[in-house]
């Protein structure tokens, strides 16, 4: 289908070389006169990439500028009585779309590229208001080092290769960065993805792309990295038609209307994903100094996600595997019953019950197998989370130039993660070292927030014999102080983690004087609209699947404490589990 639209593409140019009107196939309707005639066809040009605008695995073209342009045609139906076809042709390459548009006599042409809008093109095309805000970033390959500084970009850049497309912005992005780099080769290809592959690919390779792409390219596993440096803001992205159509005004209108802005935000969510979507319509919009933050909070959740899918899909296709070898023998078992039928009955029923005690014994071991594999994915997606922490704290520090602290900060850390993988392996460890790695992890957040907060780590002498699942208090004390304390609007803070014994129940008291869960919530849903955040969720359904293997389930509650007036002074949790014995 590709092909087919090129060579027709190809014969279009050549017929209008030749003559000074478009081609039939190309003739499309000016506004004035399909609105007297009430109806008209209008010409869609496009040259497109995931997610603006391409065809999905049944040939159908999607996206969300084909979805823009439909829903064009659907509003001026509905606003002036007209009826609009649209007509998709397809131009083979992104350089050929805007001079054909410029050059066209027909008003009823548009053309769908994602362009950027720029003053050199306004001088040639008429643009729609932008449908999406413009943020070109710098993409280089994983392994790259982060660059933090655009002094630290341009020397690591001069010894890397650019790669780009024609006729874009985002050439002009790598020509402007290269007259400060110096003569760096830049090589020029067809379409993004191209240029994502070769970066991914290609250690010190480097190029501008959109923010979207990139994030739909992280998304697709490729090996790319965003630079937090040298990024280019433009106006935004829209459609093109030509200087003297007579459609300005139905455009206008539409992209200006209420029905665009609700269509502009469900498109958003559809091809991007809710979050990236807030970032896009909302932070990048108003270019907030959190965006940074939030990005790379995407990004890593994204990356993380990527390997935990990853281990899921592995130990499914074992499980898959094993299913198949257990049906085999299934298979043979019951071919052999079936012989033995001739032999002797009671043979045969004697073997027929032994293979169902065989299946009942198979089925239960392959779902504490499933459960055990949910738990370790679980964990898995919880450890990330407290290394990244730590990680923007030593950044925080050299950020500052204070050595001293950041080596101190660095050796604290890599205690703390030493025991922090060992717990992970091991699963259960004692309430001792539960207790010294949750004063390793505080004094570490303490370093990063100083004077923010106090806290004690205490636990009865009997306690400290018994096991625990690894890191269960963990995320309970990180939204304490995440949520709670680091909210508190004046003093210190304070933090009280405590373990007892209670009859044949370990106690895990874990108290602040926060802001409360009330405005810790109202704070959490300015940046999301769930209702709880996503180590919550984890932790929830931890402790569901280790009750799913004990007859002793493990219980928590949360308490909301106040002062004397009724205010809100904090947060009490209480997490109760069946005492075990440490084999330590």
């Amino acid at each position: 289908m590709k092909h087919a639209y090129a060579l027709s593409f190809g014969l279009l140019l050549l017929a209008s070389t030749a003559r000074a009107d478009v081609p039939p196939l190309l003739r499309a309707n000016a506004w004035a006169q399909a609105r007297q005639r009430g109806e008209g066809t209008v010409t869609a040009l496009w040259n497109g990439v995931d997610p603006f605008i391409f065809r999905d695995k049944t040939g159908r073209l999607v996206g969300v500028e084909v979805e823009v342009m439909e829903a064009f045609a659907a509003w001026v139906r509905r606003r002036y009585g007209v009826r609009l076809t649209v007509n998709w042709v397809e131009v083979p390459k992104f350089e050929e779309l805007l001079p054909y548009v410029a050059r066209t006599r027909q008003a009823g042409v548009f053309g769908w590229g994602y362009f950027s809008i720029t003053d050199e093109r306004r001088r040639q095309v008429r643009f729609t208001p932008p449908y999406m805000p413009d943020l070109s970033v710098l993409v280089t390959n994983s392994r790259a080092p982060d660059l933090q500084t655009d002094s630290a970009a341009l020397l690591q850049l001069r010894r890397g290769e650019a790669f780009t497309m024609r006729n874009t912005t985002m050439a002009d992005d790598v020509t402007a960065l290269r007259q400060r780099l110096g003569p760096v080769p830049m090589r020029f290809l067809p379409d993004d993805y191209d240029i994502l592959a070769r970066i991914s690919r290609q250690e010190n390779a480097f190029g501008y792309l959109p923010l979207s792409l990139y994030i739909v390219a992280l998304q697709k596993g490729m090996k790319v990295k965003r630079q937090p440096v040298l990024t280019t803001r433009r106006e935004g992205f829209a459609g093109i038609y030509p200087l003297h159509s007579d459609w300005q005004e139905p455009v206008e209108a539409f992209f200006n209307s209420p029905d665009f802005s609700r269509l502009s935000h469900d498109l958003m969510r559809k091809y991007l994903g809710p979050r990236m979507s807030e970032l896009v319509t909302d932070e990048l919009a108003r270019a907030v100094p959190e965006t940074d933050v939030s990005l790379l909070k995407l990004e890593k959740e994204i990356v993380t996600q990527r390997f935990v899918d990853a281990a899921v899909r592995v130990q499914q296709e074992k499980i898959y595997r094993n299913l198949l070898v257990l049906g085999a023998v299934l298979a043979l078992v019951v071919a052999l019953t079936l012989y033995g039928r001739f032999r002797s009955k009671q043979r045969f029923n004697q073997t027929l019950e032994a293979q169902n005690r065989l299946i009942l014994d198979q089925k239960a071991a392959i779902e504490l197998a499933n459960r055990r594999l949910e738990l370790k994915v679980l964990q898995a997606q919880l450890n990330p989370h407290f290394i990244f922490n730590s990680l923007n704290a030593i950044q925080y520090f050299v950020t500052l130039d204070d050595k001293k602290a950041a080596l101190r900060y660095i050796a604290a850390f890599s205690r703390f993660l030493r025991d922090l993988l060992d717990g992970a392996t091991a699963g259960r460890v004692s309430v001792a070292r539960e207790c010294r790695m949750l004063e390793q992890y505080l004094a570490l957040e303490q370093a990063r927030f100083p004077h923010k907060f106090r806290f004690e780590v205490t636990a009865e002498t009997e306690a400290l014999e018994h096991e625990m699942p690894s890191l269960l208090v963990h995320p309970f004390v990180e939204n304490a102080l995440y949520h709670g304390l680091l909210n508190r609007p004046g003093g210190e803070g304070r933090l009280d983690v405590r373990f007892a014994t209670e009859g044949a129940d370990l106690l895990v008291t874990v108290i602040d004087n926060g802001v409360g869960r009330d405005q810790a919530r109202r704070l959490r849903q300015r940046k999301t609209t769930a209702d709880l955040t996503p180590h919550e969720r984890l932790v929830k359904d931890r402790i569901g699947l280790l009750n799913a293997e004990s007859t002793a389930p493990i219980t928590l509650s949360t308490t909301d404490l106040t002062d004397a007036g009724g205010q809100s002074a904090g947060t009490r949790v209480e997490l109760r589990l069946p005492l075990a014995v440490s084999t330590a």
